[in-house]
């Protein structure tokens, strides 16, 4: 402004030299233009400042102001309990000196109350967040345990029907075994008794003597009787194992 007022000056002092009519004129319209200029007042922006200090920053500026409450329409006492949330015109709009600024204010309390509202619902929505992280961590720890738990007992089933069908396997094996043991030991009787000689024909009686008896095979081979055949004094079927006619033959 003051670069402004001496630009103005300047050029009256070099028009000064006109004549009468244009030197009576310049004198005013620079009066005018430096009356403009001193009038163009920029409006600072008091937003989030106390009414109080807002009203003083304003009205030092030459403007007037005029706050209403915008959230609740209460009246207003004492301004230092407000707070500017709005203004028209806007800061660092240009305005005529004594021009009124409109300001919205809201009080203390109630940013306050609203803070601590704002406050409360992001500790809840964090503590919200927390507990549904833990909770699906705790899911995700129980799927996974559940999932190797299932493993284990699968594993377990599939090594309990290994086993098992290795038993089975390992009995029918045996009993092969056993039944081809006891084909080839029955081959091997067969063979035996028919490789076998004939029985002898059993010693004449000798008139007047008792028949002889046994009473096992050990007795009949200490008695050097042994092998009996079947019609021989002294046999009897009972040391006949196999039934073939020869008792004691082993």
């Amino acid at each position: 402004m003051k670069k402004t007022l001496s630009l103005v000056l300047l050029t009256g002092l070099m028009l000064t030299g006109c004549g009468g009519k244009q030197a009576a004129v310049q004198p005013a319209e620079s009066a005018t233009a430096v009356a403009v200029v001193e009038a163009a007042l920029a409006v600072p922006d008091v937003n989030g400042l106390t009414l109080d200090k807002a009203t003083e920053q304003l009205e030092d500026l030459g403007l007037k102001v005029e706050a209403v409450d915008t959230a609740d329409g209460k009246s207003i006492m004492l301004k230092k309990n407000w707070q500017v949330t709005s203004q028209d015109p806007a800061g660092g709009t240009s305005v005529a000196k004594g021009s009124t600024v409109k300001l919205g204010v809201t009080s203390l309390e109630k940013l306050a109350a609203e803070k601590a509202a704002a406050e409360k619902a992001a500790a809840e929505k964090a503590a919200a967040e927390l507990a549904a992280a833990e909770k699906a961590a705790a899911e995700k720890v129980a799927a996974e345990q559940a999932a190797a738990a299932q493993a284990a007992a699968d594993k377990a089933a599939a090594d309990k029907a290994a086993a098992d069908k290795a038993a089975a396997d390992k009995a029918a094996a045996d009993q092969a075994a056993a039944a081809q043991a006891a084909a080839d030991q029955a081959a091997r009787d067969a063979a035996a008794r028919q490789a076998a000689p004939a029985p002898a024909a059993p010693a004449p009686a000798v008139p007047g003597q008792a028949p002889a008896y046994y009473a096992n095979c050990a007795a009949a081979k200490a008695a050097g009787a042994a092998p009996l055949y079947r019609g021989q004094s002294g046999y009897r079927s009972g040391m006949d194992g196999d039934n073939d006619g020869v008792a004691c033959e082993r």
